[in-house]
């Protein structure tokens, strides 16, 4: 450890013990919760494999009157190999109902990080907070959120390491659908009928589900919301591009066996990545260690397992079920709209019939792309669960905005934080 903490800059490293005090219930690595047994080797996706159905609350901060599970399930990855993913049920004191039982959103997080630590399960607020699953409860959703493979469950029965594999976002889908799946064996009130909402990564990922729903469909599926999607992330303007690449790269290895590490990345690059798999880096943390650095080598985008990866896995130009919302900010600096608008254009040439609202925020950022829409996706989700049709076609329109854009708070300048003392919650 002496070694990492060397190379570590001095923010990075505030940022990775400041990580370590937000686990709800240490690191995922000494949680037996997160560990699955032979017995689940051979299980079906989809499959339960544990559940703990009355999870301690007081470890997290979460909204009054809201309780909260967690569950293991099988899921299955890129390649369809099965694999174990844990995932939380966030409960509203009194769920919406339908005919069919409590109505559930599944939700698909944002970048927490590529290591097993960044499980949203783990963390206090469950990583976005009132960005998306406190809103979503408090409106009386069941919440069904996956921590997406590689992220909480780190072995594989056999107790091989399990590799998240960043921005696969087809897999991503997978682990939404399977949680969903698993979480109605675990709970039979749950509703059949489900939307997916996602953000960021998670957004990419509800696309995906979108994508995916258009080639095996799955009963019960009511449309999806991608809030700042990834499209494709070779398109991304630097130095995003280079800190989203050298994230996916360690998925790489284990879809495509020719790959190593060091086709793409310089010897830093990979030194880094070693030193914050050891920290358990968050994603803040993790670009503060990378940044400024030289990771990538010449040429990497010309790489042909790059090329394969980002075609199997980009956004945007295929068939898509059901009805979809694309939402993005016009000042996302992080994930450019730019590359939605492509992905929404190449999405109505090709399938001009598709369910396909796409909404421009002006002057949101990534994180407000979200926050700033809420009442529509609130809505929206509204009227899905009540049977309302969506009509065909691509429309594209922009947000209309009360007041000046300088006037609003540009992006989340707060963190929640445990209650000690009587006065501290007023």
């Amino acid at each position: 450890m002496a070694q990492a903490i060397d190379i570590i800059p001095n923010s990075a490293l505030e940022g990775f013990l400041f990580n370590r005090q937000q686990w709800a219930t240490g690191s995922v690595l000494d949680d037996p919760f997160y560990s699955v047994d032979e017995s689940t080797a051979n299980a079906a996706p989809g499959t339960l494999l544990k559940v703990e159905k009355t999870t301690d609350t007081s470890l997290f901060t979460l909204p009054p009157a809201t309780a909260l599970s967690r569950f293991v399930y099988q899921s299955k990855d890129l390649n369809g190999s099965l694999i174990p993913v844990s995932a939380f049920i966030l409960w509203p004191y009194s769920p919406r109902s339908s005919p069919d039982g409590f109505q559930v959103v599944a939700w698909s997080h944002g970048t927490s990080g590529i290591y097993p630590d960044c499980a949203p399960s783990h963390i206090k607020d469950l990583f976005q907070d009132f960005s998306a699953p406190f809103q979503l409860a408090l409106q009386g959703y069941v919440v069904v959120a996956t921590d997406y493979a590689g992220l909480g469950v780190s072995k594989t029965d056999a107790g091989k390491a399990i590799v998240h594999q960043y921005l696969a976002c087809p897999s991503h889908a997978h682990d939404v659908f399977y949680s969903v799946e698993a979480a109605r064996s675990a709970f039979p009130e749950l509703s059949a009928s489900f939307v997916v909402l996602g953000h960021s990564q998670g957004a990419g990922s509800a696309w995906a589900c979108a994508q995916r729903q258009a080639i095996e469909p799955v009963e019960g599926y009511l449309g999806a919301i991608a809030a700042a999607p990834v499209t494709r992330f070779v398109n991304q303007p630097e130095p995003i591009r280079t800190l989203l690449s050298v994230s996916v790269a360690p998925g790489l290895e284990p879809l495509f066996p020719d790959f190593k590490l060091s086709d793409i990345l310089t010897p830093d690059g990979i030194r880094r990545l070693e030193v914050a798999q050891q920290m358990g880096g968050n994603q803040g943390s993790m670009i503060r260690l990378l940044r400024g650095f030289n990771l990538l080598k010449p040429g990497w985008t010309e790489h042909p397992t790059v090329q394969k990866f980002q075609e199997i896995t980009e956004n945007g130009g295929k068939a898509v079920a059901g009805p979809l919302l694309i939402i993005h900010g016009e000042k996302d600096a992080l994930l450019a709209i730019k590359s939605t608008d492509e992905a929404v254009a190449k999405t109505a040439d090709m399938f001009p019939k598709a369910q396909v609202e796409y909404l421009r925020v002006p002057g949101a950022g990534h994180t407000a792309a979200l926050t700033s829409t809420q009442w529509i996706w609130m809505d929206w989700i509204a009227k899905r669960f009540a049977g309302e049709a969506h009509k065909e076609g691509v429309k594209i329109r922009d947000v209309k905005v009360a007041m000046p854009l300088s006037s609003y708070q540009p992006r989340t300048n707060f963190w929640l934080a445990s209650a000690t003392e009587y006065y501290h919650t007023g």
